[in-house]
């Protein structure tokens, strides 16, 4: 998730079983291209056509008797809902545990990263308000079960974590702000070990009196990379490396790509490369952005689409030629609507597949993306519902962008709004995280984890 939506009050982002994925299109212009990037990216032809959640004339006859027949999808020999297989023998998804945590003052607490060890340990991080706005990092075991939990505040002012990563190591690198003055956010990074042990800090202030943060995680080549926004004279998209073993900057490269602005979203390695996304300030508009980054620092090409307003907020490396996942906001039509984006580009930025995925109606967003074995992709996000309330959104796809199964955290209560914000896969299974609103206690930090089919 975006610092900038971080820094904000909770940005309204809904999802839900999104009737409606629309598979190709009409090309996406880019502009502000510099290097040998790519001057235009087009939509793979349709794999599918547009779909619903299920079958309009009821479920099979023979719906539960752990046979796949014509019309079914799925058969798990029961008709239980919510363990993968629903009574329609349609994929669901299957929930195994859900973990919320309020904070000591009942207000607002959100998560905004989450990653998986290889022991299938969960590590969440965010901010929760004690009397301050404190970053927060939560360690839950394989059954969901809270095994530690950190605040920390630095000076008394606002901190946040926004993004965690784990090494093979089992060490935890988790990245946001702290507000070092009144005003004055700097950007940081923190090494934990697996039981929650102090190793380093690293933090950097911005060149001005302003805001400067982490927004993604990436490990690769032996290091640990982040990309952030940083407001000095102008705002830019900042891309570092950081020696795994203490957190010191090797190196720092920034962009505005062109444009007005630039702010960052995520970041995914892949070999001698990586993509770092985020969007672009054109006039005064936002529009999403690509940037691809060498393992020195050199930024080699940047490219901003100028047909549609919207911003990737999340990428994660699939494949093994270099390909990589892009999960975001669009506005396919002018003025009808930010729709959940999802696309898969190679390494050189053109598009492999893209969707976008439209709820309802209102301001549909993709926050964060994962990959699992196989190529399974994991997007998880935020829809508007008729109700006009946000509701937390994930959705299974396969490698080449087809539907396995959507979920949507359903909060009864009218007027709370609720956001999915981060995915990660473990070893058969699945996490979401985000925030649900729950009356009287503001916004509390969520986790689901789901069975990966």
């Amino acid at each position: 998730m975006s610092l900038w939506t971080c820094l904000s009050v909770l940005v309204a982002c809904d999802d839900s079983a999104a009737p409606g994925w629309t598979f190709g299109g009409d090309a996406w212009a880019s502009t502000g291209t510099t290097g040998d990037g790519p001057t235009s990216v087009t939509e793979a032809s349709p794999l599918t056509p547009t779909t619903t959640d299920g079958p309009t004339t009821g479920a099979p006859l023979t719906c539960g008797d752990g046979v796949i027949d014509p019309g079914e999808v799925c058969d798990d020999g029961n008709l239980e809902p919510d363990d993968g297989c629903d009574a329609a023998c349609m994929p669901i998804a299957a929930v195994e545990w859900t973990y919320t945590h309020n904070g000591g003052a009942g207000k607002d607490d959100v998560a905004s990263g989450v990653a998986i060890d290889r022991t299938g340990r969960v590590f969440v991080v965010g901010a929760e308000v004690v009397q301050s706005r404190d970053a927060l990092i939560v360690a839950l075991a394989p059954d969901g079960a809270e095994l530690w939990r950190k605040t920390i505040d630095s000076s008394g002012f606002e901190d946040a974590f926004v993004e965690v990563a784990v090494d093979g190591n089992n060490h935890v690198y988790a990245a946001g702000y702290e507000e070092i003055a009144a005003g004055v956010k700097a950007a940081v990074i923190r090494g934990f070990s697996a039981d929650g042990e102090d190793l380093w800090k690293f933090s950097e202030a911005p060149p001005a009196a302003g805001l400067s943060g982490i927004d993604g995680l990436a490990l690769g080549d032996g290091a640990l990379y982040s990309t952030g926004s940083e407001d000095g004279p102008d705002s830019r998209l900042v891309v570092r490396r950081h020696e795994i073993a203490t957190g010191a900057a090797v190196w720092k490269t920034s962009t505005q790509a062109d444009a007005s602005a630039a702010f960052a979203g995520g970041i995914a390695v892949w070999g001698p490369h990586m993509i770092a996304v985020g969007s672009a300030l054109v006039g005064t508009e936002l529009h999403p952005l690509i940037v691809q980054v060498t393992h020195t620092g050199e930024v080699t090409w940047t490219a901003v689409e100028s047909r549609h307003r919207g911003a990737w907020s999340d990428a994660a490396a699939i494949g093994n030629a270099g390909d990589v996942v892009l999960a975001g906001r669009l506005e396919p039509v002018d003025g009808q609507g930010f729709d959940v984006a999802v696309r898969r580009i190679t390494v050189e930025g053109a598009a492999v597949w893209a969707q976008t995925i439209d709820h309802v109606a209102g301001f549909d967003d993709g926050r964060g993306v994962a990959v699992g074995a196989g190529q399974a992709i994991f997007v998880a996000g935020a829809v508007t519902t008729s109700s006009g309330d946000s509701e937390i959104f994930g959705a299974r796809l396969s490698g080449a962008g087809e539907r396995r199964w959507t979920h949507v955290n359903a909060n009864r209560g009218v007027g709370l709004d609720d956001h999915g914000t981060a995915a990660a896969f473990g070893p058969g299974f699945i996490v979401l995280a985000g925030d649900a609103q729950v009356a009287g206690e503001g916004a509390n930090v969520w986790v689901r984890r789901f069975s990966a089919e």
